[in-house]
């Protein structure tokens, strides 16, 4: 058994109750005016190198960092008997408690410090049986393809050959750029063996497993209760010579459990934003998540197609603002593409995530990969990784199998997207994620399944030496959808007045678009459908400060 290493910071303590036969209840609070920290001294907070990850990117502090006021917690706590305190999910001002009595939450309303509360957990409703992960194994296929992969002179990398190789990701690792110095957080249902299989080995003796933490059942071990994030972890991590290597063998490890996997309730989106506040506080680079929410076990939470708009869902915001604090969360599109609902689910909606449909050996679309919306602005999903017929380690054996699921295709991207980050830690992570679609094979004809196609991470290594430089100023401007046929969101992380001065020029230098737009939230939209195809430059000025970046409009 390796050692286990849990931290848990000032705002992430929780309570030692867990029930399945409890109620749950969101309590959103109303203001953090009273809490004992401030944004002057972010180290009683956040780790020095999530400090530095701001200082990097250029990125302010701001109310929704801070830790939720303990008073105001000891206030809810106090309000009714046995009320327990499960999670904090300080970016919304939000906490979980436990109740035995649901009638007892009307005397939690009435505190003024409550601004609402909803049940997010309902012990008296069964499970409607959603099937969560749809992972189909074909153990006995594993050896052939293993030996085939032989064929390619690449012994080293065993099974994760084909589905590096697809992405031309050995180009990165040849050149050391295999996730050293970067974290990531896995964000998951379980890691059941993960602290003992062969597989894993290295990373335990490197000390590359920084910590686990547990948003699900907070004084639990992440290594039970699900196999799921052990084989995710496997796809990134894992480094067995010859039966299995991982796309970021060097990269460091966060293993979070936020999914519970025996039910589907909406307090798996708040343990979520939590163990994503957790990841920024301990500074994560990379998130990734083989999940996402459509149905529930009480469908009265279930998602529309308006409640999918890349900004509206519990998780979807969370993901939306750990972008906005210097993460890269890489998401799997979802397995609904055979289904009656066909299309991606949350996070994969939103616009700060990176999402990953998938595909098999040969490069074409899984049949099970969800689609993005036609409708959506926003071209999801954003690339395209293996999928469908993936190696993955079993977590019961010291064995390599293979599954299916866009729960494979995400960390493999994940993985990827890591180690061509370690090549230049200093660019931002929308400049990373501009490269990886810039080198993708369908980056001028975009779709609904494919997104920008299968990214090349040779030609990607190039792009980003150039994004680098015409970047270095703006780290964090980004515009999203890029290529866009008309409108266009524009997100600033600097952005802390009520509107935004735009010029557009085109690649002869000639102003063509010049207009002052209003900040909807944390970015501004503008309509550039007036505009002819082809490339330009966009300018923002805010205050004193002038940034650009690239825009194609198609």
């Amino acid at each position: 058994m390796k050692k286990i290493i849990t931290l848990f910071l000032v705002f992430s303590l929780v309570s030692m109750s867990y029930a399945q036969d409890v109620y749950k209840f969101a309590v959103h609070l109303t203001d953090k005016d009273h809490t004992p920290f401030n944004i002057e001294n972010p180290s009683a907070f956040l780790s020095q190198r999530s400090i530095d990850r701001r200082a990097k990117y250029h990125i302010d502090y701001n109310e929704a960092d801070l830790p939720i006021d303990p008073v105001y917690i000891q206030d809810v706590l106090n309000a009714t008997e046995n009320a327990n305190l499960i999670i904090q999910v300080k970016w919304m001002n939000t906490i979980i408690i436990s109740l035995h009595d649901s009638a007892n939450i009307e005397l939690i309303n009435k505190i003024p410090i409550v601004e609402s509360t909803e049940c997010v957990f309902n012990p008296n409703l069964k499970s409607r049986g959603i099937q969560k992960f749809e992972k189909n194994f074909s153990i006995e296929d594993a050896a052939e393809v293993l030996k085939s992969a032989m064929d390619y002179d690449s012994a080293y990398y065993g099974g994760g050959w084909i589905q590096i190789h697809q992405m031309m990701g050995e180009k990165l690792h040849q050149q050391a750029y295999t996730g050293q110095g970067m974290v990531i957080a896995v964000l998951d249902a379980g890691f059941i063996n993960a602290d003992s299989l062969q597989i894993f080995d290295r990373l335990w003796d490197n000390g590359q497993i920084l910590g686990t933490a547990n948003f699900v059942e907070p004084d639990s071990t992440v290594f039970a209760n699900h196999t799921h994030g052990t084989m995710v972890l496997s796809t990134m991590g894992g480094y067995w010579e010859e039966n299995l290597v991982g796309t970021a063998p060097d990269a460091s490890y966060w293993l979070l459990r936020t999914e519970d996997g025996a039910t589907e309730n909406i307090i798996e989106e708040y343990n979520w934003v939590a163990g994503a506040a957790f990841a920024d506080s301990v500074g994560a680079d990379v998130l990734n998540t083989s999940l996402g929410y459509i149905d529930f076990d009480d469908s009265s939470y279930d998602h529309t197609y308006d409640d999918l708009d890349g900004n509206t869902t519990v998780i979807t915001r969370g993901a939306n603002m750990a972008f906005a604090r210097g993460m890269l969360a890489v998401n799997s599109a979802g397995n609904s593409g055979n289904s009656s609902w066909r299309y991606l689910g949350a996070p994969a909606d939103a616009y700060g995530v990176f999402s990953v449909g998938a595909v098999d050996a040969d490069g074409l679309i899984a049949g099970f990969s969800s689609h993005g919306f036609p409708w959506s602005n926003d071209v999801k999903p954003n690339v395209v990784a293996r999928g469908a017929g993936a190696f993955v380690a079993s977590p019961y054996s010291n064995s390599v199998v293979q599954g299916n699921g866009t729960s494979f295709s995400s960390p493999i991207m994940a993985g990827m997207v890591t180690s061509l980050w370690s090549s230049n830690p200093a660019v931002s992570p929308a400049a990373v994620k501009r490269a990886i679609q810039q080198s993708a094979d369908r980056f001028l004809t975009p779709d609904t399944l494919y997104g920008y196609g299968m990214p090349n991470f040779q030609q990607a290594l190039s792009v980003l030496a150039v994004e680098e430089q015409s970047h270095s100023q703006d780290a964090m401007l980004s515009i999203y959808p890029n290529p866009t046929s008309s409108l266009l969101n524009i997100f600033l992380n600097t952005i802390d007045n009520s509107e935004l001065y735009i010029k557009i020029y085109n690649m002869q230098s000639v102003l063509v678009v010049e207009r002052k737009i209003a900040i909807q939230g944390d970015r501004a939209l503008l309509n550039v459908s007036s505009l002819a195809s082809g490339i330009y430059i966009v300018e923002i000025q805010q205050d004193d400060h002038v940034y650009q970046t690239k825009l194609n409009k198609i």
